[in-house]
């Protein structure tokens, strides 16, 4: 009887043993799991704040890009407008003894159209002159203030009306090859080097034969081989009869 209870007492521990031991497994599974999840939780938040970062940078840059473009194309805008401010054609002239009168000054989209007009009191070689003197004055300033073309044309009255006795057109490439020649130039070198002139009737027919070669014989020329409706147009605007 008493050996009985004995292996009963043993048996009882020993099944208290075993549950102690699957207690302590479970409980210690159970907090590596929770400091498992507790991690990949951490791990998981650390890595939507970089994302999150990463973002937020991101769309930073493109916030200072656009503005930094921005700046930069209203420095241009700013530069080009001061770059192409209205010339003062009067006071351009004003310092030349022969200059022509101004009949009218047009300046917009860096184009330039002026026209003179004839006071009746000069020879037609004077008259040229002075027309072309007065014209590479406002070439070489329009070529500094940024324009990119210039009319010009010399009004004269005639017994049936008024015409265009010299007109001409510089324009980009032939305009910055004309601000390069003398102030004191002569009338055939600053036409031919336009793109495109035209010599009126009542001028053309006063020319003698050897100034009419210095044009290759040629009411109409010019160094563009393109035409140009809007300029003959413009010139045939000129032609005014009574």
């Amino acid at each position: 009887m008493h050996k009985r209870q004995v292996t009963m007492i043993i048996g009882i521990m020993v099944v208290a043993a075993i549950v102690a031991i699957f207690a302590i497994v479970f409980n210690s599974s159970s907090h590596q799991s929770e400091e498992t999840a507790i991690a990949a939780s951490s791990s998981s938040h650390k890595q939507a704040a970089t994302k999150t970062d990463k973002t937020s940078m991101s769309t930073q840059k493109v916030v200072d890009k656009k503005a930094a473009n921005s700046t930069i194309s209203k420095q241009q805008e700013t530069s080009t407008s001061k770059a192409t401010q209205a010339l003062d054609i009067k006071a351009l002239l004003q310092g030349q003894i022969d200059a022509p009168k101004i009949a009218s000054v047009k300046q917009a989209d860096k184009k330039v159209t002026v026209v003179f007009e004839d006071d009746g009191s000069k020879t037609l070689d004077e008259f040229m002159a002075a027309y072309a003197k007065a014209t590479i004055a406002v070439i070489k300033a329009a070529v500094k203030n940024g324009n990119q073309s210039v009319t010009t044309a010399r009004q004269v009255k005639l017994e049936d009306g008024m015409e265009y006795a010299v007109a001409a057109k510089w324009d980009k490439e032939q305009l910055v090859n004309a601000a390069k020649l003398s102030d004191g130039v002569a009338i055939k070198d600053v036409l031919r080097n336009a793109d495109h002139y035209a010599i009126g009737g009542a001028a053309w027919d006063a020319l003698t034969q050897r100034q009419k070669n210095d044009y290759k014989n040629q009411q109409h020329g010019g160094q563009s081989k393109v035409a140009d409706d809007q300029f003959d147009k413009w010139v045939q605007a000129g032609i005014v009869k009574n």
